[in-house]
């Protein structure tokens, strides 16, 4: 036995086909089962890696502080977030191409935790309203302030988890999550919540400083975009965030 994973994790890291880390050597997945828990992998050595492809959902449990910060109502609250790993995505090591896009059937997992999520004005969102611009805008404002935040909470990027839509079905408006990636929550956006300002305004700064075109992983590309970093408008978020600003 190598060792051991998270249930809520197994989706995500040992389904069949995944690359799977162990004490910095390669293995690949031969097999998941679902029954008797356990992963057959094998030592792997190649010139390409996989990202898991996950579809996410949020459902707003309770409200517990609102405040009109920036313009916009900003709450923090207890959701609950389904994901479900969808396919993985093989990609090349040296130049970051994609070999391919496989189909997986995996069952959803659900957890409650604590998120604060807001709904941008139309001023804010100016210009940047039609899709696909509106979505790719949101997403990238996402990662960015994703990205930033462990700098405020003190905690990893991976402890984080997001999602962005052009209309959720609960505030019928354009909205931004940004959610504790631990059951329970661990104080990650509260801490968010009331540094919101700061927050904003270092985000804003990194996407200006950024010297890319068009985004890359130093400003709003993400290792753990279940969509695989599709549809990000960093000129949107750069654009969306300085109005906040203002």
């Amino acid at each position: 036995m190598l060792g051991l994973v998270e249930r809520s994790r197994a989706y995500t890291t040992v389904h069949e086909g995944a690359v799977y880390l162990h004490r910095g050597e390669s293995f690949i997945v031969r097999e998941l089962d679902l029954t008797s828990l356990h992963a057959v992998v094998e030592p792997f050595t190649a010139n390409w890696y996989t990202q898991p492809k996950t579809e996410t959902m949020t459902q707003i449990v309770a409200s517990r502080r609102s405040e009109l910060r920036l313009g916009l109502d900003l709450h923090f609250g207890e959701i609950v977030v389904t994901e479900q790993v969808v396919g993985y995505e093989r990609k090349t090591i040296s130049s970051q191409e994609r070999i391919e896009l496989v189909q997986l059937d995996l069952p959803p997992t659900a957890f409650t935790t604590e998120a604060i999520w807001f709904m941008p004005e139309p001023h804010h969102l100016a210009g940047l309203e039609e899709m696909p611009k509106l979505l790719g805008t949101l997403h990238a404002a996402e990662h960015a302030l994703i990205a930033l935040l462990p700098l405020w909470a003190m905690c990893d990027r991976w402890d984080i988890g997001g999602l962005s839509t052009n209309i959720h079905p609960e505030t019928g408006r354009p909205t931004v999550f940004v959610y504790d990636g631990h059951a329970g929550g661990v104080g990650i956006t509260e801490r968010g919540f009331e540094q919101f300002e700061g927050w904003v305004r270092d985000t804003a700064a990194l996407l200006r400083g950024c010297p890319c075109s068009g985004g890359c992983p130093s400003c709003v590309q993400s290792p753990k975009c279940g969509n695989l970093n599709d549809m990000l408008d960093k000129e949107g978020a750069l654009a969306f965030l300085n109005r906040l600003e203002a």
